[in-house]
């Protein structure tokens, strides 16, 4: 259900609330996990921002300068890609300005570079076109930026995209040559190679391998010979198709490794084969690795002293991945969680549960311990490679036994505790001024966490803290009385009542008495799903439940990216 906004957001600039969209999927300060697709976070209604810049004449292609500088700038902060990519579609589709639609559209081909952004493009401007009943979403501006994206790639990249991403979200590359009539020549003697080249995989998408053989010969055809571009595509094709019809894994097997194939290559009838997942294992990246863990578990292929048991523990282990991929430590404490309980918990959906529940599923085996002990050693490792934002913050957790026992929301195998000192931890080893503390009946208690402990160790440390009655103006009320500067204050806690929230009141006098007017607050509700006043302050974020984006999401509010 969309959440109601209230009136006093239509006072905040459109440029304002627009970047928030980019960033949390809501014009407003309230960050939720999920699946945004189900939850109905691309939708017109959702971002009325564009319209209202592109209605002015003095901002009308502003929002393309927004989702250009975050792109460019912060696209690492942005935990869901799909921001982007439906804010431009919006902007190509609107009608009040045909000036930014034109300007949006020459962006397409490099905000959505990657094929399945460019086919998420394409699915929302398919739906938008839908939702406002226009006869037609692929004239002469959308055939021009097809053209244009499909150009911006090289021959050999154009067909590794392609066959990688053949269709994602219900769309083809094969539906998009049709719409956009983009023409495919025969091999001609007057066309140069580098014409030719594009056109091979341009055929292979439309009318299959088979065909583009007839039209254009197979690469032991001799008039290849002097079109060597052409022979290169020509053989990669024929090793892709070879690769997805082969029959014999330890075969196929052999053509992934030499090809250079991603699992986005495998066909359905390999993704059981642990031949293969062995294969891929030698050129998985860490997040696809975590993605995958419980899948491969799941297949049984995780048995002690297997083969892909150690390639499982090498990548884990390895710091330059942890490094390059900015790995944060709440990516693997997640996956951990969800290791040690089969899995992700069950979907919120009630129907789904209830099929569930008819059917009747093996148990998975037990959990490798070796994997989950390398597991905890990555998680401890991860810290190491944190990037400051040189902010002072104050995070205040609640201990209460509540959030010791409770599950938090959308992250059900994990504890609210275990979240706060998550977090708690994180900071400490990625910032030089961080105050740690819990709630007490009067005031608040500093925690002093060293900086070098496991979360093993840190954990146990804040169990053993004092606990008390929550109120979420105390962590600002300290401050002020101590004379404690902070940029951020972090409130980890389990649910807020509403008619006693103070917390509004508390930083905006902190901010008065510390002479910090930018001052932030964030709070954290680690077991509801919704929480919003109805006051509205730029500096003051709400996030409920927990996923692995949150430490991001986090990171980005505290530099004030949005």
């Amino acid at each position: 259900m969309t959440a109601k906004k209230p009136a006093e957001d239509s006072k905040e600039p459109p440029e304002t609330r627009m970047l928030r969209y980019l960033y949390i999927g809501k014009e407003y300060l309230e960050y939720q996990p999920g699946n945004w697709f189900v939850h109905n976070y691309f939708n017109v209604d959702r971002v009325p921002s564009i319209d209202e810049m592109a209605s002015d004449s003095r901002t009308e292609t502003k929002p393309i300068e927004i989702i250009e500088s975050v792109f460019e700038k912060d696209k690492e902060l942005v935990q869901n890609f799909e921001t982007l990519v439906f804010a431009l579609a919006v902007c190509v589709r609107q009608n009040k300005s045909e000036k930014l639609r034109n300007l949006a559209y020459s962006k397409v081909k490099t905000i959505c570079a990657a094929p399945e952004h460019f086919l998420l493009f394409n699915k929302f401007a398919n739906q938008i076109t839908k939702s406002s009943n226009k006869k037609s979403g692929s004239g002469h501006g959308w055939k021009r930026a097809v053209d244009e994206w499909y150009k911006s790639k090289s021959y050999m990249e154009l067909a590794e995209c392609v066959t990688r991403c053949n269709s994602r979200y219900g769309w083809k590359h094969k539906d998009i040559l049709k719409l956009s009539h983009l023409p495919v020549r025969s091999m001609l003697p007057d066309i140069p190679d580098n014409m030719l080249v594009k056109n091979i995989t341009f055929c292979y998408i439309t009318h299959g391998l088979k065909e583009v053989k007839k039209i254009f010969g197979d690469s032991n055809d001799p008039r290849f010979l002097e079109r060597p571009n052409s022979l290169q595509v020509m053989k990669y094709l024929e090793n892709v198709m070879d690769f997805k019809h082969c029959e014999d894994e330890v075969r196929a097997s052999g053509l992934l490794e030499i090809n250079h194939f991603t699992l986005d290559h495998v066909p359905g009838h390999f993704l059981k084969s642990e031949e293969m997942w062995n294969s891929l294992m030698t050129s998985m990246n860490y997040v696809t690795v975590l993605e995958n863990l419980q899948k491969v578990h799941n297949l049984g292929f995780l048995k002690p002293n297997s083969r892909l048991v150690t390639k499982i523990v090498d990548i884990l282990l390895d710091q330059e991945k942890l490094d390059n991929e900015k790995i944060h430590p709440a990516h693997i404490m997640i996956t951990i969680r969800n290791y040690e309980n089969s899995g992700k918990p069950l979907s919120f959906e009630k129907r789904k549960v209830r099929e569930e529940a008819k059917k009747q599923h093996p148990p998975p085996p037990e959990p490798n311990k070796k994997i989950v002990k390398t597991l905890y050693t990555a998680l401890n490792l991860s810290f190491t490679f944190l990037e400051t934002t040189g902010l002072r913050y104050l995070i205040t957790i609640d201990m209460s036994q509540t959030m010791k026992e409770s599950h938090v929301w959308h992250c059900g195998n994990m504890i609210p505790a275990e979240v706060g000192c998550l977090l708690a931890l994180s900071l400490l080893r990625a910032e030089k001024n961080v105050t740690i503390a819990t709630f007490k009946n009067v005031g608040i208690h500093i925690a002093n966490l060293d900086k070098n402990f496991s979360f093993a160790q840190a954990y146990t440390r804040m169990l053993q803290q004092p606990t008390g009655i929550v109120n979420l103006s105390k962590p600002m009320a300290w401050a002020t009385f101590q004379k404690k500067k902070y940029d951020v204050f972090i409130n980890v806690v389990d649910m807020i009542n509403m008619n006693n929230d103070n917390s509004t009141e508390g930083i905006k006098a902190y901010r008065n008495e510390m002479s910090l007017p930018e001052a932030k607050l964030i709070n954290c509700i680690m077991c509801d799903s919704s929480y919003r006043k109805e006051s509205v302050d730029k500096n003051i974020l709400t996030i409920c439940g927990f996923d692995q984006k949150v430490p991001k999401i986090i990171e980005a509010f505290s530099k004030s990216s949005f």
